[in-house]
Formats: C-alpha cells, structure tokens, sequence
C-alpha cells in the first residue's frame, strides 16, 4: 500500500505475518498472535461499572438501548447501533462490531435477542453483523433481498467462504417495502433511505406507540429539490423522502446526522416543525457536532435506556413464559398442544440474592428454568457456574430418580420457572427419543465429560446452553487398548471426543512424507469430525485405534448435525477439518 511518504506491505506467509515498511521488514507477526491481541473496541464498548451490574436490567416492553452512536470516523466512540425492545425481546439494529462480546459481559443472554436488522452494508454497519452469525445459535437476519445479496458477495469474498455455506449460518427473513413484518405483538415497516448505496429505515409501532429509524440517509429538502430538477430522483421519490420516510411524526424518531451530502445535515433537522422536533434524538455523529445542535444525542448503556410507555399485553405472563419455552432446547421442538400442556403446569418462583434454591443431595423435586438473574451451580467443589436466562437443571434427576448432584444458590435476585416432578414424567415420556438424550447425559461422568470439553479449543468456549446441549448427545464409552474405534471402509457414523485415552491412525506410520506429529496419538479434548463425509455418506478411509485405554465420547452424525445447526460458530470450526484439538 502506498502513501505520499512510503509504501507498508503486510505478506502473508501461512503461519506468520511479514510487515514490510519502505522496502525494509520491521515485524515478523505469528498467525495464532493475530487473534490473541485483545480487540480494541471492547475498550471503547461502554462497559457496566463492573461486570454483570446489567443483570439486574429489565428489557422494556417498547424502547432501545444503544450500543454505539458515533460515526465510522470517530476515534473515540462505537459506531451506531443498538437494540430495538419489543415486549422484552431485542433486535440488534446494526450491531457495532463485538457487540456480542459486550452483550455477555453485560449479563445479556443471546437468546433474548434472537434477531438482526441490516440496513445496509457499510463497514460500520454490517461487522457486527457478520460477528453476530457466527455466534452461539442461529439468528433471523432481517433486510432486503438487495441488501442480503451484498452482504453475502461481501463476507463470503472476505471469509473465503462459498455463498451456499455462509446462508446455511443464519435465517434470512426477506422484508419487502411499505409491507409490515410482525413481531412480538408489534410491527415493523421499511422505507428505502438516500444513500450512497442501498439502505434501509424503518416505522415500530406497538400498542399504539411508535419508534422511527432513519438509518444512514440524505435528508435536506433544498438538496432533494435540486437531485429532482437534476432528474436524478422522480418527484415522488423526492415528496417520499421529505415527508414519509426519515422524518415522520413518531414518539421517538432516531435520526442520523452525519458529514452530508450522503448523511443529514443539522441544520436541515432544524428546519423541521416542532411536532416532529420534539421526538428526535440523534444518531451517528461525533459528540461536537451534536453539542453545537439543538438536539440531544443518544448516549450507549444500559443506564441510558430510552422507553417508550405502553399498555402491558394481554396474557403477560403467558406470552413471556412461552418466548422461554421456544429459545430453550429441550422444548423448542414442541407442538401447540405439548406447549399448552407445559403452560397449565409451569409455575413462577422468586429466589433471593443468596438464597439456596437445591442442594447437593437433596430429592430432585423440580425441573427449573432461570426466568431472570443468575444462579451459581456448584458440584462436587468444582469452580461453580453461572446460571442465567433460559438455562435450566433438574431435568436428569427427575427422569432417572437420582438425587441432586449439585447445589444452586441464588447469585442474585432469581426468578425461575417450576415444574414438578411428576408433570416433567408425563410430559417427557410422550418424547422418548427427548427422554433417552436427558437420561443418557445423567448418565456421563461429570468429571470426565466436563474435561473432554474443557480441553477443547472450540468446545470449552461454550455457554452453558451449548454444553448442555452438547452433552445432550454425547454418550461415553470405556475403549480397551489396541480396540477398534473405526474400521477402513466402514460409513462415517459418529464423531469422537477423546477423553483421557489415546487413539491413532496407525496405518499413518506407512505413508510416506508423514511427519512425527501426524503419528502423535489424539489425545483429551481432540475431536474426530468429519462433517463432509457424515453430510455425504461416505467410508472411513483409515482405521482408528485406541493405543490406550480410557474414555471416549461419541456423537451419532444426525445429533452432531443437528446440534450444528443450531450452532454456527461451531459449524464453521469443522466445516474444512478433520481433528478439532
């Protein structure tokens, strides 16, 4: 790359960066270093004043948070984006890039927030977007058939992935313009902005309120006039945009004020009447420029949190219980009927900060889901851990009669979800295949599942929610030495996670070119995977062999796949190799 005062060149040599400046090397980078340095905008994410004080934030019924509210050229802020609230659920709108991160340092669960908006495909607007894909669970992408055909001709050239793999990552929710798309009991209308390349705002209304978006726009009357005599817009395109798309009366209009003459200018906004003035809060601009306006600018945090009143739902509580019941893995598969059943026999229960909610050893009397808050769960002197929205325990003592193997204490103020013992049987046992997989995970050694996981470098990055369902499907089994795992020419069944024994490929030792560490025995943690051939069918083209005795975990190919779907970030991670150590 050249520059007025000398060029800087970057090599890529596979495991090392060559930095290069005038023709000199001044750096040699190692590749697995690139992606330890901590990320620079987790620092300019504002934090709570120590970790988890969100947890105790209530989502409002209709309203946002912001995450970030400067322009893609400002030092010292986080590009705009933030959450759209809707009856407790989120739509990340244009997330800033690591917004996940501070989302979970900030005790948000993901699974509140299930959905994306993309209004278009800048750097500063679409980043955290690709982030938020490939984290945990599987999102619903929100946007114009336009807009998504960029984004994925964008990430599959930047991440080198094909286009069918990268729309196999998320859901694509195609929304058309001036139609609404429901959500949450509310609704949610497009408008095609002004600029440099196609964007999209949009109209929320819920229970009679409304929040209006601009996203990035050209908003000048005066300017427009003069696109229109220059026949660059139609006339009608021209009245939309001065009256019906950007600026329209609502209970909180977040507008952006960027550089124009692809952003809107201020004094533009001033021109407004005051009907529309007073609802405007702005967006996307540095904190000089709004402090020399009359209007106020939109602040990141939690503690910032703007709400719009509204009329709570009818069936609160139901409705709030069944958006629980559809985000958590056990019931997510249920029918209509199966959820009526669970809502006649669900009941809520509030814990206190310090509160036991079981212990170790007492009768498993409940299955429990943390409805708010967090709950510590300790077993066996281990480092506990934390509990929050949508996980549950209990389940496995219910279905197998055993006691608790662990004790819950209340962290903070908890509220969770019950139901009892003997409505967990009847509801599970019309599921045998659901029943077989919580029995078979009681059934895993704790200790040594937990440390096949931990030694993982994918695996013991999981939140408490994908360890569950992970070990949902794993089912142990003792290998003895010299035991055949898998045969040449055997189907590609399962995958293996190796616990404390040892397998090898011994045929390896034959081939020639094969180094010392491709002989050396897959040892804890090393998962076995083969996603192509278990997607495809084919045969095992080596033996696998135990050379020590020990633990293993298979997981049948349908579980893994499914469970892969359902996890992204974890798909990518196997989708090009063989062992995941």
């Amino acid at each position: 790359m050249a520059f007025d005062d000398g060029t800087i060149e970057v090599i890529d040599r596979g495991a090392e960066y060559d930095v290069i400046v005038d023709d000199e090397l001044v750096a040699t980078v190692p590749d697995w270093l690139s992606s330890a340095i901590a990320d620079p905008p987790h620092i300019l994410m504002p934090m709570a004043t120590a970790v988890g004080d969100a947890i105790d934030f209530e989502a409002p019924q209709f309203g946002i948070t912001v995450l970030g509210a400067a322009d893609g050229f400002t030092a010292a802020g986080t590009t705009a984006g933030f959450i759209l609230w809707m009856r407790g659920r989120g739509i990340l709108v244009d997330p800033p890039a690591h917004s996940a991160h501070y989302l979970r340092r900030n005790g948000i669960s993901s699974r509140k927030i299930t959905h994306v908006i993309l209004t278009h495909c800048h750097a500063d607007h679409d980043a955290g977007t690709f982030q938020k894909i490939l984290l945990e669970q599987r999102v619903t992408v929100l946007t114009t058939r336009t807009i998504m055909a960029a984004f994925v001709r964008k990430y599959a050239l930047i991440s080198e992935m094909n286009y069918d793999f990268l729309q196999r990552l998320f859901c694509f929710h195609s929304v058309k313009i001036g139609e609404p798309v429901h959500f949450q009991g509310g609704s949610i209308k497009f408008f095609y902005s002004l600029h440099a390349l196609p964007c999209i705002g949009f109209r929320a209304e819920l229970a009679g309120k409304s929040i209006v978006y601009s996203s990035d726009t050209y908003y000048d009357p005066d300017g427009l006039a003069a696109l229109q005599q220059r026949g660059i817009i139609s006339a009608e395109r021209c009245a939309s945009l001065c009256t019906d798309c950007s600026v329209q009366q609502a209970d909180l209009l977040l507008h952006e004020a960027g550089i124009a003459p692809i952003h809107t200018p201020f004094d533009a906004l001033a021109k407004l009447p005051d009907n529309i003035k007073r609802s405007i809060r702005v967006i996307h601009c540095n904190d000089a420029r709004a402090a020399e306006s009359e209007f106020e600018k939109v602040q990141p945090g939690f503690e910032h949190t703007i709400t719009i009143d509204t009329e709570p739902p009818l069936h609160a509580e139901a409705n709030q219980i069944l958006q629980i019941l559809l985000v958590t893995d056990i019931f997510r598969k249920f029918d209509v009927e199966s959820i009526v059943d669970v809502l006649s026999v669900i009941t809520t229960r509030s814990y206190s900060a310090g509160e036991p909610i079981c212990k170790a050893g007492d009768e498993g009397r409940f299955l429990r889901i943390v409805k708010a808050g967090i709950v510590m769960y300790e077993r066996d002197g281990a480092r506990p851990f934390e509990l929050r929205y949508c996980d549950y325990f209990g389940e496995g003592e219910l279905l197998t009669d055993a006691t608790h193997a662990a004790s819950a204490t209340a962290a903070t103020r908890v509220e969770v979800l019950e139901i009892e013992r003997g409505d967990v049987q009847y509801l599970f046992r019309r599921r045998p295949n659901l029943m077989a997989r919580i029995q078979q995970r009681a059934k895993l050694s704790y200790d040594a599942s937990w440390a096949a996981i931990g030694a993982n470098s994918v695996f013991s990055g999981f939140s408490m929610a994908q360890v569950t369902q992970l070990q949902s499907v794993m089912r142990q089994h003792e290998v003895g030495e010299g035991e055949v795992i898998w045969r040449k020419g055997d189907e590609v069944l399962d995958v293996v996670l190796v616990g404390d024994a040892r397998l090898a490929y011994r045929e390896l030792a034959d081939v020639r070119g094969a180094t010392r560490e491709d002989l050396e025995p897959f040892g804890p943690g090393a998962l076995l995977v083969n996603v192509y051939a278990l997607e495809n069918r084919l045969r095992h083209e080596l033996t696998l062999t135990a050379e020590r005795a020990g633990t293993i975990f298979h997981v049948i190919g349908e579980d893994l796949l499914d469970f892969l779907d359902n996890n992204p970030g974890a798909f990518i991670w196997m989708r090009d190799t063989l062992v995941v150590c």
